[in-house]
């Protein structure tokens, strides 16, 4: 097939490297997401090493399950991550999507250490 004259194509391509794993931090899942919980949870297994821990959320109509790395939660417990999910993330989510989310989570330490003193 002829280009009408005075016409031009052109194709702009990015092309990169795939990256393993597919998901850094955290997957979040809609009630109908095209793929479920226990699917991912397979593929990621087959993939890498990394293990992720499964946190499934009931009684919720936009939200199904989140998938995030275990070291994550080393770091940031549990409760406080269901509820960052539940109120920064779920607004900006419909139920038929999957949500990647790179976390950047830092912890604080202050501790004091007791000075000994000699008397005398």
């Amino acid at each position: 097939m002829k280009a009408a004259v005075g016409h031009r194509r052109s194709i702009n391509a990015e092309v990169m490297e795939y990256v393993i794993p597919p998901i850094r931090d955290m997957l979040v899942l809609g009630r109908n997401a095209p793929i479920g919980c226990i699917a991912l949870r397979r593929s990621l297994e087959l993939l890498i090493k990394t293990p992720y821990e499964h946190i499934e959320i009931a009684d919720d109509d936009i939200l199904s399950d989140i998938l995030v790395r275990a070291a994550l939660l080393r770091r940031l417990p549990r409760e406080e991550l269901i509820s960052f999910v539940l109120k920064d993330i779920r607004p900006m989510m419909g139920d038929e999507e999957v949500l990647h989310v790179t976390l950047d989570v830092k912890v604080q330490i202050q501790s004091r250490v007791h000075e000994v003193t000699k008397t005398g």
